[in-house]
């Protein structure tokens, strides 16, 4: 909610998914773990809620996120989980973690997910500048 412009008023999904995806960054930046390229989902809601950045304090996800870091640092610490995948369905968020000594094993499993997943549903889930209706 930290991102938001107004917290009173109810935001719009993209406007959800958006702070999600800023706060898995954050999240993991705080633990000093590199992060994939977030641009292209960001070019996905935007597409999808043209007015989507009017929901924001700022246009600028640098700092949304810088924000969130240290709101991460100050508040938790000593939490090292690292999050793996997050995301929402339904109104409800889901987000897979792993203590960070388990991280290599897990990221590796968490991308052969997202993989299939892709194939699946014949949709790039990374890195994809095109959204196709199903």
């Amino acid at each position: 909610m930290m991102c938001f412009r107004e917290t009173r008023n109810v935001p719009s999904s993209e406007a959800v998914h958006t702070a999600l995806l800023l706060a898995n960054v954050a999240w993991n930046r705080a633990l000093g773990r590199d992060v994939p390229d977030y641009e292209d989902l960001l070019m996905v809601f935007t597409r999808s809620e043209p007015k989507l950045w009017s929901e924001f304090r700022s246009g600028n996800t640098e700092a949304l996120i810088e924000t969130m870091r240290q709101a991460k640092q100050q508040l938790y610490p000593q939490d090292r989980r690292v999050v793996l995948i997050c995301g929402m369905r339904e109104s409800n968020v889901r987000v897979e973690w792993c203590d960070e000594k388990d991280y290599p094993d897990a990221a590796e499993l968490a991308n052969k997910r997202i993989a299939a997943l892709s194939e699946y549903y014949a949709v790039p889930l990374q890195h994809s500048k095109t959204v196709k209706k199903r």
